[in-house]
């Protein structure tokens, strides 16, 4: 995908006549960050944006380049928050308490997802849900190619069809042939105790961090750091829960 923000960023700066170093002394940030802002090589969070943005004039446009960079301009609004943050991350770990992970679930899954929870919307808004979140990773890939490791119980891939179930976890099988990629299954009898709903962490580009749970219309961004550590100790938790990698490989080959 062709990014927008860098070359933005390069003709906005120069329109208003300062040099990489002088717009990075303004900005708070090292000129060595500017210079790969513009670049494209890393992409600056929104606080950043927003500083340069009204440091160059640019009445919410620069804002609005970096957020159809981050977001890919395919998700709908309820997504993109987390996906702003998804983004900016080098590292995301999920934990989710029902079903598969939302970013490693294959198209079949994730449409009878969208359905159950969306019994209202026609089939053609199902569909650009579905094509969405099954083509985020490998935006995420492109981008940051950030490590994911996600937690979910095993009951996840019973409940569906069949047909689903094999294809998802032939999705899952060959996800985990990428190093990147850690799949760790809750295994029947065991509970995740105090994840009610979706959540994830995410170590940011810029050394920060944030968190994102989901509930029912949307999904809420903690940067707070006291409920930030709250839900990494669940994080924690559910992964001690977890099956380990090689273990919850076999249990996913003796789905098939």
């Amino acid at each position: 995908m062709t990014q927008r923000f860098p070359q933005h960023l390069n003709k906005l700066r120069i329109l208003s006549g300062l040099s990489q170093r002088q717009l990075a002394s303004r900005a708070s940030v090292s000129p060595s960050a500017c210079c790969r802002w513009e670049k494209g090589e890393v992409s600056p969070r929104r606080g950043h944006v927003e500083t340069l943005d009204r440091l160059l004039g640019a009445e919410g446009r620069l804002v609005q380049t970096w957020q159809r960079d981050t977001t890919d301009g395919s998700l709908p609004s309820f997504m993109q928050d987390a996906g702003l943050l998804q983004a900016e991350a080098i590292t995301i770990d999920f934990v989710s308490p029902v079903l598969v992970s939302g970013l490693i679930q294959c198209p079949s899954y994730a449409r009878i997802v969208f359905r159950e929870a969306n019994p209202t919307l026609p089939d053609a808004a199902i569909e650009r849900l579905v094509t969405a979140r099954c083509a985020r990773l490998a935006f995420l890939r492109k981008r940051n190619n950030p490590m994911v490791t996600a937690v979910f119980p095993e009951s996840a891939l019973t409940w569906p069809p069949e047909s689903v179930r094999r294809e998802q976890v032939e999705h899952l099988l060959a996800l985990m042939d990428d190093e990147r990629i850690r799949v760790h299954l809750v295994p029947n009898g065991s509970v995740l105790v105090g994840v009610t709903s979706p959540l994830f962490l995410v170590k940011l580009v810029d050394g920060g961090r944030a968190a994102s749970s989901d509930h029912v219309s949307g999904n809420v961004i903690i940067e707070d750091s006291e409920d930030f550590e709250r839900l990494s100790e669940l994080v924690k938790r559910a992964l001690g829960a977890s099956l380990p990698e090689g273990r919850s490989r076999k249990a996913l080959e003796d789905l098939l």
